[in-house]
């Protein structure tokens, strides 16, 4: 992206924590990128598809609220799943999107649980508006994310797993 067009990114933030969403969307709004703002995946997921104009960043929570009642993942467009399955879903459309995962579990925790993906960028909750704005211009000014590779469900298992 050039710099003109990361000063004038817009910006999905995904988190059910009301605070996070608050501290992290004023130092946004502050540097001049528009920032949407989600509860979960399903309004995520709906606002990605449904925005006017081109979304070129998320920053999601990876532990999103986990589903009410829904009759099926998979025919269900705006699905409650997980952080790192809505980015997936955000990457099939094939889209030239960046991405950065956020949580308050360290990366390695959630890296043995296959919950991270090599290649994204990962911030550790709490952070600094000094430390979000960092890791926001340097993910910008990098490559889109690209699509890796799918992992199989384990034997009698949906594709959605919840961790406490």
């Amino acid at each position: 992206m050039t710099t003109d067009k990361i000063a004038h990114a817009t910006i999905l933030l995904v988190d059910d924590d009301p605070s996070t969403l608050l501290l992290a969307s004023k130092p946004m709004q502050d540097q001049g990128y528009t920032v949407l703002q989600a509860p979960g995946s399903a309004e995520a997921l709906r606002l990605y598809a449904e925005h006017p104009r081109p979304i070129h960043l998320v920053v999601t929570d990876i532990f999103l609220p986990p589903p009410g009642f829904q009759l099926s993942v998979e025919k269900n467009p705006y699905p409650r799943v997980n952080g790192l399955e809505m980015v997936e879903r955000l990457l099939e459309k094939k889209r030239d999107i960046r991405i950065i995962l956020m949580s308050s579990t360290p990366g390695p925790d959630l890296q043995s649980r296959g919950l991270i993906r090599e290649g994204l960028p990962f911030l550790k909750k709490p952070f600094t508006s000094d430390a979000l704005l960092t890791l926001i211009r340097d993910t910008l000014a990098g490559p889109p994310a690209t699509q890796g590779p799918t992992k199989p469900s384990a034997p009698g298992k949906g594709e959605v797993e919840w961790v406490d």
